[in-house]
């Protein structure tokens, strides 16, 4: 079976960058809904084909205002996704799998900030309710989901520099966060310095529970019964700082199910193949993806903000280099740390922009050096002040 694409473009003229992808998307069916079940998975294909060609994912995410109809899957995107072809699909497992060969015209020089990758670094996720894993003994998914996130991020090296992944649990609270928690900022900023990052993420597994279809009526028939596949939950919440000034700048939810086909009584190893290749494991990736589409579409056209890390006579060393893709001429802005308390004792982030520019003078992997040019005034520029790209 073959569709075609029709869509309604916005043409531009900046430089494009186009090429033919293919792809494999895949999605669980829920209630036998083959055909919603269907556009899911070829949207999942077309974000792993947006994203293995470097652009932006603002068109795939208009794809859910398009309709399915007979003939033709109509959808409104940008001038990123001009075409696609089904090629195939099979289902298999209460999953659909489709092939997809399409049209991806990548802008990447719609920002000035998409021109660099930013440092960013995960912090190991936790459980909401660690009950939830017994079931299949899952106790390790919340490492396995972190580790496996973080390598995603590690694959988009032009809008990411995976710096690590800090195998700890900072025990995060929701309550804390959104009354400002001045303790927990300072802790991100603090993790930011440790790991050399811009940005850090921290995620909370909030529901891994089953869900057993008329769980009432069979408890009272067959008290504990177990059903041969029951459908198994996911949710997290996610959090995205920024580590400079200990903000939380993010904290979308994601939140999906899909068929458990281990048996009741089995132990499984959330870093196994076994895990991931199940229904189960293969949605978790699908959610995988897709905060990373966001991720990257959130961040790619930020400025990356440096930090002053030493000072040798009017050489400033800053803790951004080549791989987040700086080059000799860029320049940068000082912005001097102000922050202050207010009157309900709550600290607030502040930078104040000092006057001048400063240039690249010498790149290296991981750092370069900043001088000042002929007008500016060097003198008050301190170790941890930042400097933020212009």
């Amino acid at each position: 079976m073959k569709r075609w694409i029709i869509l309604l473009l916005c043409l531009i003229s900046l430089p494009l960058q186009a090429a033919w992808y293919k792809t494999i998307g895949s999605a669980a069916i829920i209630n036998n809904d083959e055909e919603y079940a269907r556009q899911q998975a070829i949207q999942d294909a077309l974000r792993q084909a947006i994203l293995k060609a470097g652009a932006s994912v603002s068109s795939i995410q208009k794809l859910s205002n398009g309709a399915l109809t007979r003939d033709d899957f109509q959808i409104r995107a940008n001038s990123e996704v001009r075409q696609y072809q089904l090629l195939d699909e099979e289902i298999r497992d209460a999953r659909i799998f489709v092939r997809v060969r399409s049209y991806i015209v990548a802008d990447r020089s719609g920002c000035s900030g998409g021109l660099y990758a930013k440092d960013i670094s995960l912090i190991r996720f936790n459980w909401q309710h660690k009950d939830d894993a017994r079931y299949g003994q899952i106790y390790q998914l919340d490492r396995a989901v972190t580790r496996a996130l973080f390598d995603r991020l590690g694959q988009q090296r032009q809008v990411f520099v995976t710096r690590s992944w800090l195998d700890n649990n900072l025990g995060v609270e929701p309550g804390k966060i959104q009354q400002g928690d001045s303790d927990f900022a300072q802790q991100i900023q603090a993790l930011a310095v440790q790991t050399d990052s811009q940005y850090l993420i921290f995620g909370s597994i909030v529901d891994a529970s089953l869900q057993q279809p008329d769980q009432g009526i069979a408890d009272n028939i067959f008290p504990g019964a177990w059903f041969k596949t029951p459908l198994r939950r996911f949710t997290l919440q996610l959090y995205l700082y920024d580590g400079l000034t200990g903000q939380l700048l993010e904290q979308p939810f994601y939140q999906t199910q899909a068929n458990w086909t281990f048996d009741k009584e089995a132990v499984v190893d959330p870093i196994s193949q076994d895990f991931w290749q199940s229904s189960y494991g293969m949605e978790i990736t699908s959610t995988l993806n897709r905060i990373t589409e966001e991720l990257k579409g959130r961040l790619q056209c930020e400025r990356p903000t440096a930090r002053i890390i030493r000072i040798d006579g009017l050489d400033y060393h800053i803790n951004l280099g080549k791989t987040n893709g700086l080059k000799v001429g860029d320049r940068f802005r000082i912005l001097h740390k102000a922050d202050f308390t207010d009157v309900n004792g709550q600290e607030h982030a502040l930078r104040n922009a000092a006057a001048g520019t400063m240039e690249v003078t010498k790149v290296y992997p991981e750092n370069a050096v900043l001088r000042p040019l002929s007008q500016y005034a060097a003198g008050n520029i301190q170790v941890s002040d930042l400097a933020e790209l212009e």
